[in-house]
Parts: C-alpha cells; sequence; structure tokens
C-alpha cells in the first residue's frame, strides 16, 4: 500500500468519527427540546358587531346563506329583531375581513359575506414567526404557532312570528 492510500484511510476514519460525534450531538441537543405550547402570531383585532338585513318573502321562505362555507345549525328566535329582518352577529378579525350583508331579491335570499382587507402583510407575520421560532430554539423548547383566524362565530336570528318565514341555504 502506498503512502498515498494511507493518508487517505487516516483522513476518511477521521470523517467518520467526526461525523459520529455530530450525530451524537445533535441527538442530544434534539433529546433535550421541549414543546412549548401554542403561540398567537400578531394581535387580531377581534370584534363583535351586529347586521341587520331587511328582507321580503312574498308568500315563500327566504334562504339565509353565510360565505365561505361557514355552516350555521340554526337560525335562532329573538324578539328583539324586527320583523322580516335577520341579524347577523359576527365575531371577526378586523385586520383581515370587512363584513358585508345583503339581501338578494332576485335569488329570495340573504347573505353574509365579507370582502378581505388588502393591506395585511402576511410577510411581517412570517417575520415574527420566525424570531419567536429561534428565540424560543435559544431556550430548548419548540411551539406551535397560531395565525389569527378571519371569523370565529357567525349567528343568524329573526323575530319569532318570522321563524317559519327564513331557512337556512348551504
Amino acid at each position: 500500500m502506498s503512502r498515498l492510500h494511507k493518508r487517505l484511510i487516516v483522513v476518511f476514519c477521521i470523517g467518520v468519527f467526526l461525523t459520529g460525534i455530530g450525530t451524537g450531538v445533535t441527538f442530544t441537543e434534539f433529546s433535550s427540546l421541549t414543546y412549548g405550547g401554542r403561540q398567537m402570531l400578531g394581535e387580531p383585532d377581534m370584534r363583535t358587531e351586529s347586521f341587520d338585513v331587511e328582507y321580503e318573502t312574498d308568500g315563500g321562505t327566504c334562504d339565509v346563506i353565510c360565505g365561505d362555507a361557514w355552516k350555521m345549525t340554526a337560525i335562532q328566535a329573538d324578539a328583539k329583531v324586527p320583523r322580516n329582518t335577520v341579524r347577523f352577529k359576527a365575531t371577526y378579525n378586523a385586520d383581515l375581513i370587512s363584513p358585508k350583508v345583503f339581501w338578494n331579491q332576485e335569488e329570495n335570499e340573504v347573505i353574509f359575506s365579507w370582502n378581505w382587507n388588502p393591506n395585511y402583510d402576511e410577510a411581517a407575520l412570517m417575520m415574527e414567526a420566525k424570531d419567536l421560532f429561534l428565540q424560543n430554539l435559544k431556550n430548548g423548547r419548540v411551539v406551535s404557532f397560531e395565525s389569527p383566524g378571519y371569523l370565529t362565530e357567525v349567528t343568524a336570528s329573526v323575530n319569532p312570528a318570522s321563524l317559519d318565514d327564513v331557512q337556512i341555504a348551504y
């Protein structure tokens, strides 16, 4: 065996040894991490507001639609709501959406929907997540991040006398 082969074998063995040390250190560091729970990104501007929409049934029923496949299970009766009016009560993130309600006379439906706010900065949210991730990693924790939701609750209420005039449309 030549000298070059002997040197290459020594270099190879040193590389395998250092790789083993690196793997051991990585495994030790990884196993020392703890789970730090969930952490909310940003401070959402959650608001709860009521939106009234008047409708006309003309003897039929009016469909109540809540946009983007939001599921309402029932329409509530509330004596404080005027007759032939649907009152939507929504809890939403004002930073992300602007709710809108309207009566579509052609289709005989009352619709709760929203517009997305174009000025919401997702890049800033991503940078905040990066900073929080690195800060928690330095403290030996790994956390899950929750981004702010856009809509947490929507309920529809009508006057008890109008309860038979409306139905939920999916």
